[in-house]
């Protein structure tokens, strides 16, 4: 027994000293404890303050153990150094749950892979969004024809003096990016399925954080112990398990519609028109349903957030809001919608909503990145394997170049002739991230942004109907508090 004893105080005096010679192989961070590193350090919600909290003692470049290390980088200058100046070496993924779960098989779509399965995939996607005209008149129409869609419907709702713009907006957002992939809207009075994928997609969004996720993330056999499992792992995996197969009958239906000499009506019969041209074992059926599992997830629900928050801002602050409205009456007038041929001649709608994003700022952090090899991030030594986290919240609040930042303030991109966009600032505005793994959509994206609130503020007056709280709700994505609003006709 007295040997036994003794083998087990050896060994955890050996993997104690281990643990910690291999700590101070990382950038410095808070201290953390053998198996369980940082994690019960970590609040239950807004996590990224508490990175910001951290990073006022260890700096812009700081490891968290949660269990396994993690680099978390907190200014511009590191977050370019990493994704931009060695983009070759962060472009890669950690493939561990939760992020896993989001498509069926891991490694395929576009989120999910890297290396040159992810080059393959991305380069498809993004040839494909050009032939559809992305920045071109194709894609301006469809949004365009989503955007009356929406204008029609909040035109029947009766009574303007208490609306909820949650369900307009996600439509005409989730209608576009559904008519890019299958080729067909829904319609507002027969939306319950679309809303039913909605609800599923949020409560994913939400699951993912918490300790329990990165425990299993840590150490995968916990999915099998009650409760850690449970809620780290088999909730998660059972909720998006719909969502999944919603994609996979969708892609079917378009498949079998495809005759395979036609020309492409949308993302799915593209991809096998790519798929049949290019005989690329990379570009299967499997990789279509897990890419268009990805669009209609990120095409989504960041851009209908980000609308929710850009009503939100204009009614706590309606002398921008009027501001906004007399230069697309200006440029515009009221006889027809605005268009993206407008876009330069509205700097400052467009300078309004650049502050937006930075303000709301939904996304405290991108995706997880691995580096590859041993490098040097602005003098951090970070060796190969590490996961890499980029806090872009932190970037957009307290980066110096955004003067009195925690102020609103649309005339910060622009300069004094109120024309011109101030490069610096712009530059540091990343809501889309930077570096080869940015958002494929941005395109699309900053084209909604534009259009969808350009048209609702031409045509309405948004009036709060109580007090705009703009602290937002904790998850995977920031989101604004629900609110209601009262519409008056321009």
């Amino acid at each position: 027994m007295s040997v036994f004893i003794l083998a087990v105080v050896v060994f955890v005096v050996l993997y104690v000293a281990h643990f910690y010679w291999k700590v101070s192989k990382y950038p410095k961070g808070p201290f953390p404890l053998p198996i369980v590193g940082n994690i019960f350090e970590f609040p239950p919600e807004h996590v990224q303050l508490y990175f910001d909290e951290l990073s006022k003692t260890y700096g812009p470049c700081f490891t968290v153990w949660i269990p396994f290390p993690a680099v978390v980088l907190m200014d511009y200058e590191h977050v370019k150094d990493a994704f931009v100046t060695q983009g070759d070496t962060f472009t890669y993924r950690a493939h561990r749950s939760p992020e896993t779960l989001l498509p069926v098989h891991d490694h395929t779509g576009i989120l999910a892979s890297d290396g040159d399965h992810w080059r393959l995939q991305r380069r498809t996607s993004l040839k494909i969004l050009r032939d559809f005209g992305l920045g071109r008149n194709l894609m301006e129409e469809q949004v365009i024809r989503s955007v009356q869609e929406m204008l029609v419907q909040i035109e029947s709702i009766n009574d303007k003096k208490n609306v909820d713009m949650f369900w307009p907006i996600q439509l005409c957002v989730g209608n576009v990016i559904n008519e890019t992939l299958f080729g067909f809207h829904y319609k507002y009075e027969d939306s319950e399925k679309f809303k039913t994928f909605v609800r599923i997609v949020d409560k994913h969004l939400r699951h993912l954080q918490g300790k329990m996720p990165l425990l299993v993330s840590a150490f995968p056999w916990l999915k099998h112990v009650p409760i850690i499992g449970d809620y780290g792992y088999h909730n998660i995996k059972n909720n998006i398990s719909s969502y999944q197969t919603f994609i996979e009958e969708e892609v079917s239906s378009q498949v079998k519609k495809y005759d395979g000499e036609s020309e492409p009506e949308n993302f799915v019969h593209a991809y096998m028109q790519q798929m049949k041209q290019t005989g690329n074992p990379g570009l299967d059926i499997t990789n279509l349903c897990a890419s268009v599992l990805d669009f209609w997830l990120a095409g989504m629900e960041t851009t209908s957030n980000s609308l929710r928050w850009h009503l939100a801002y204009m009614m706590k602050y309606p002398e921008i809001q009027d501001k906004v409205r007399k230069e697309i009456m200006e440029v515009v007038g009221t006889s027809r919608l605005p268009s993206m041929s407008d876009k330069p001649n509205m700097p400052f709608t467009q300078a309004v909503i650049h502050e937006v994003q930075r303000c709301s700022n939904m996304l405290p952090f991108l995706g997880s990145h691995q580096c590859v090899e041993k490098t040097t991030i602005k003098g951090h030594e970070v060796p190969a394997g590490t996961l890499v986290f980029a806090q872009i919240w932190s970037v957009m609040k307290n980066d110096p170049v955004f003067e009195d930042s925690n102020r609103f303030n649309p005339e910060r991109y622009l300069q004094a002739d109120g024309k011109t966009f101030d490069k610096a600032v712009l530059e540091r505005t990343i809501p889309f991230s930077i570096g080869k793994r940015n958002c494929v959509g941005e395109g699309l994206a900053r084209m909604e942004l534009f259009l969808i609130f350009s048209a609702l503020i031409q045509k309405y007056e948004f009036v709060a109907t109580s007090n705009i709280d703009l602290t937002p709700v904790w998850g995977v994505v920031l989101t604004s508090k629900p609110y209601t609003c009262q519409m008056i006709p321009q």
